[in-house]
């Protein structure tokens, strides 16, 4: 036998005597601090200034919208899809800068070590990430969708005849909301989390919505496909497409050549992002610790 000179000091550190919650407040937990990430809640200005940008002029388009139709007592209408669809490169910026904040820095500073060692299993991180950034995207979404709302409700000569007969396009906010936020989010959760390099993810991001676009009109240019047929495979011009339908407003390549019906684009892209979402999953039961 040896014997040493070590001995365990006691410094005094305070202890844990709390309620342990288990996975479910390790799943609440991860969400939580996932969805101030996604705001810059808690860290320096400069992390602070997308969500600002964003959320500030994506707002701005609707505000003047609402402003230009209050100036002109209803005489130039509202239109949801068209100040929506203008800003979905805003949206897209957001995704691709917010969403590498949470799933690079955990592989690249070696936190998730640390996080599968207690009740968290791989698959509640990548889904408690992955409704952090949906719930962050959705808020952002539904801004400026919610200030033309109220505003044609406001600038109505009468706001209560208004709210009574716009009931039915409270659906189709939500429902446009929800379904951007789901595509941005699931596709940028699942790039971001194939690098620890925040650089080389929001470069995948927005690499990846873009290259759909190259590929879109490349197929209609050199192929000879249809415009509604190959606009079904930019998710950017869907989304945009399935505005218009929601919200009933055309544009003349429309007319031309109708595109499939609204619930064929919502199914299109509820089904993207539940494969993005399951590639993130994977990627993450995957990643190396």
């Amino acid at each position: 036998m040896t014997t040493t000179d070590s001995t365990i000091h006691d410094l005094g550190y305070r202890r844990y005597v709390g309620e342990r919650e288990g996975a479910r407040g390790a799943f609440r937990a991860l969400f939580w601090q996932g969805f101030r990430a996604m705001f810059g809640v808690g860290r320096p200005m400069k992390t602070k200034a997308v969500p600002v940008f964003v959320s500030v002029v994506t707002m701005l388009p609707a505000l003047a919208s609402v402003a230009a139709s209050g100036a002109t007592q209803g005489q130039l209408p509202i239109t949801y899809a068209n100040v929506i669809g203008a800003q979905a490169l805003l949206f897209l910026l957001f995704s691709a800068a917010q969403g590498p904040e949470m799933l690079c820095r955990d592989q690249q500073h070696r936190v998730l070590p640390l996080l599968f060692t207690r009740d968290v299993t791989r698959t509640h991180y990548a889904l408690a990430r992955l409704l952090a950034l949906f719930t962050a995207m959705f808020l952002v979404a539904l801004a400026p969708l919610l200030i033309l709302y109220l505003g044609e409700i406001g600038v109505a000569k009468d706001p209560g005849a208004t709210f009574a007969k716009m009931g039915n396009k409270l659906g189709p906010v939500l429902l446009f909301a929800t379904l951007l936020a789901w595509v941005m989010s699931t596709v940028s959760a699942f790039l971001s989390s194939l690098t620890p390099r925040r650089a080389y993810a929001t470069a995948a991001v927005i690499g990846g919505f873009l290259g759909t676009v190259v590929i879109s009109q490349g197929l209609q240019d050199l192929a000879g496909m249809s415009e509604a047929a190959t606009k079904m495979i930019d998710p950017i011009e869907t989304l945009r497409t399935t505005a218009m339908q929601l919200f009933g407003e055309t544009k003349r390549w429309m007319e031309l050549t109708p595109p499939p019906s609204v619930w064929v684009h919502v199914a299109a892209l509820t089904a993207l992002g539940f494969a993005a979402a399951a590639g993130l999953v994977w990627r993450v039961r995957r990643v190396p610790v």
